[in-house]
């Protein structure tokens, strides 16, 4: 079973910090992973290979890399296309990879946001797409180098909730890499869960500059968390979602434990690319006007960072 597996083959799109990470643990774990990077990260895995840190050990892999999907020949197979791009550049990916889903491929997302799956979807067909979360910290320390700073766990879902040969597949496989895989059967629930943190620490860490664990040792700040906590789950209540009733607990222990990570939009606001705002708080908001529920600590948080993203472009 183990050897059938070896043969699937992946592509990963988007080798970011998360792209870098699990293509990466692919790669150690003698898959055939073939990864899509830009620019200078393109040309420095290239050239010298992908290097993982982990636990204190650094290690180099050469891999197969291209800068564009184009490069590649339509007759490979794909079985796993693996999305790790920013939500606000999934269309576009699920466009330039159209041509290379055949009968075989399953594309699943990596990416922060609960509407990713659905505009695959749009474009690909939802019976060729699964979800996934990842939860995972993770950093891009220089081009051609991911750091892992702690926890290591993927959730993946048929959209409809079954339970599948090709989600059971990838779930052994993401374990033979060393990653803890569970199947959800309400993967939306899951994603809505996620994202309870996430509308809350990646656009403050970006107003304050902080990281996860200061950001809960800070009174004023973990209160005005809490706050933004609660109307993100009473929006996913009013869409009909199930959401862990312990999640403020939870997120500060899982917080608290991240000492020095900073988040995806922190990393990406530092180096002046563009942030999953819309993505992450946007849709929301837009969703919580369907509902007609009033979340006025979100719609602050969403226009201080509009302004402060607009006044660094200004300087």
């Amino acid at each position: 079973m183990v050897n059938s597996f070896k043969k699937k083959k992946f592509l990963i799109f988007g080798t970011g910090a998360v792209g870098g990470y699990y293509g990466g643990m692919l790669v150690k774990a003698g898959f055939d992973v073939t990864f899509i990077a830009r620019g200078k990260n393109y040309k420095v895995l290239k050239e010298k290979g992908l290097t993982l840190i982990r636990n204190g050990k650094r290690e180099n892999s050469p891999i197969r890399v291209v800068e564009t999907i184009h490069e590649l020949s339509k007759d490979i197979k794909f079985d796993y296309i693996i999305i790790c791009v920013k939500g606000q550049d999934t269309r576009n990916v699920a466009e330039t990879i159209k041509e290379y889903v055949n009968s075989s491929t399953t594309v699943v997302s990596f990416q922060n946001g609960v509407e990713n799956e659905e505009i695959i979807s749009e474009v690909i067909g939802k019976e060729k797409v699964i979800g996934g979360l990842v939860f995972v910290a993770v950093q891009m320390t220089e081009p051609g180098t991911v750091c892992y700073v702690g926890d290591d766990r993927v959730v993946i879902g048929e959209l409809n909730g079954q339970v599948t040969s090709r989600i059971t597949d990838l779930q052994k496989i993401l374990e033979l890499t060393g990653t803890q895989c569970t199947v959800s059967n309400d993967i939306f629930s899951d994603m809505w869960t996620k994202l309870i943190w996430n509308a809350a620490f990646n656009p403050l860490s970006v107003l304050t500059g902080k990281t996860s664990d200061k950001i809960v040792q800070d009174k004023e700040l973990w209160e005005f968390v809490k706050n933004i906590m609660t109307e993100v789950r009473n929006v996913a209540v009013s869409l009909g979602l199930k959401i862990r009733p312990d999640y403020i607990d939870y997120y500060y222990e899982r917080s608290i434990n991240l000492a020095g990570f900073k988040t995806s939009m922190l990393q990406d606001f530092e180096r002046g690319n563009p942030i999953e705002l819309e993505g992450i708080l946007g849709v929301v908001i837009r969703k919580a006007k369907q509902v007609n529920m009033p979340v006025p600590n979100l719609e602050k948080l969403y226009q201080d960072v509009e302004k402060k993203i607009t006044v660094k472009k200004a300087v």
